[in-house]
């Protein structure tokens, strides 16, 4: 189920989750295994701080200028700056509702000044990104190809293990970059529902922090635990996600959180030649995937679709900026759905007003089989 609109110079959309356990694995090689140790020293900063989360997740509060993102050949001689800061104004229209916000950030007064939080990364950690990154890299555009036990609420199917999420993502040929919500337990080693960002810019792909995105936030991580979730026929929990274009100076592609708007980082232009110059695609919506012959995970809240924001997954408020213009999506969306039978998705376009650019998505899953 996939829907897609040209030209995003702003997208923004709110996302409403639920939580859904899904079972994941992993196998590596031993040859592989190995060759990871020479990241993960590059990976593991020296740590100005350090914060142990509730959860127990561990994050350093590295030197903005000695996180992974520099490591990267192409930002060697960067110019950036930990005060950095978009030179566009991000126009946006919220809902008139307001639901209430997730807790995202570290426990505390987060990260000292002039340092970003980074996600302590173990060898199984290292090796779950590995995998997941490359199969996620692995596109089949579901208009072309029939693969069974992959199943799209967009049009971006991944052969992956089990993981059930909702995102938006914008793209320009094979570079993309997206952000959302993901239950993955094979990337996370934990069955919690988490931000997560992704870039495919090339040869590098990766999720999160580990290939070219710069942080600049010193308390939200893009890999945090998103808690409160919503609960089905109760209070719902949302978050709201910007990506900005750097227009007329950078032309970075900035991350952005909350109304009004928080910057958490950006995706640097010299990584992405192709979406430096413009975006041609944005997808709204969720995608789940299963190995095969196992029951395919549940879609957003898990049940069928109501079309009924107490019950659904929903991203409202969906639009995209050009020249300063707001727009929203045609009514006229592609929508794609590979099994009718275990999820939908429902485009109402706009209900209730400007601003109100309604889509929901969903499904019990339990596909199997080839």
């Amino acid at each position: 189920m996939g829907l897609k609109v040209i030209l995003p110079y702003l997208l923004i959309c709110y996302l409403f989750f639920y939580y859904k356990w899904v079972e994941g694995y992993r196998k590596l090689s031993k040859e592989e295994d190995l060759e990871l140790d020479e990241q993960l020293k590059r990976l593991n900063k020296p740590t100005v701080k350090t914060i142990k989360t509730i959860y127990g997740d561990i994050y350093d509060c590295v030197d903005f200028y000695k996180q992974p993102a520099f490591d990267h050949p192409l930002l060697k001689n960067h110019n950036f700056h930990p005060e950095m800061r978009s030179t566009s104004i991000a126009r946006r229209v919220s809902p008139k509702k307001k639901v209430p916000k997730v807790n995202i950030g570290l426990e505390g007064e987060g990260c000292p000044v002039g340092t970003v939080p980074i996600r302590r990364t173990t060898k199984d950690d290292l090796i779950r990104a590995k995998v997941y990154s490359e199969m996620h890299a692995s596109k089949i555009d579901p208009l072309l190809d029939d693969k069974p036990n992959t199943h799209y609420a967009t049009n971006i199917p991944v052969q992956a293990s089990q993981y059930t999420s909702g995102r938006i993502k914008i793209n320009n040929g094979a570079e993309s970059i997206e952000v959302g919500w993901t239950v993955n337990p094979g990337l996370y080693g934990d069955n919690r529902t988490h931000l997560y960002i992704y870039t495919n810019a090339g040869e590098s792909h990766c999720f999160n922090a580990q290939c070219g995105y710069v942080q600049l936030n010193p308390n939200i991580p893009v890999d945090g635990t998103l808690d409160p979730v919503s609960s089905y026929g109760g209070q719902q929990n949302g978050i709201t996600l910007s990506i900005v274009k750097d227009v007329g100076k950078s032309n970075n592609w900035l991350l952005q959180f909350d109304d009004p708007p928080v910057e958490l980082g950006f995706w640097a232009a010299q990584l992405l030649p192709n979406l430096g110059n413009t975006a041609t695609q944005v997808e709204w919506g969720g995608e789940v995937f299963s190995p095969p012959d196992v029951p395919s995970p549940g879609m957003g809240s898990g049940h069928r679709i109501r079309s009924d924001t107490a019950f659904d997954a929903f991203c409202v408020g969906a639009h995209y900026v050009v020249n300063n213009t707001v727009i929203s999506p045609p009514k006229d969306l592609d929508i794609l759905k590979d099994d009718k039978y275990h999820y939908d998705v429902d485009n109402r376009g706009e209900v209730a007003g400007k601003g109100r650019y309604l889509i929901f998505y969903g499904g019990p899953g339990g596909a199997t089989g080839n």
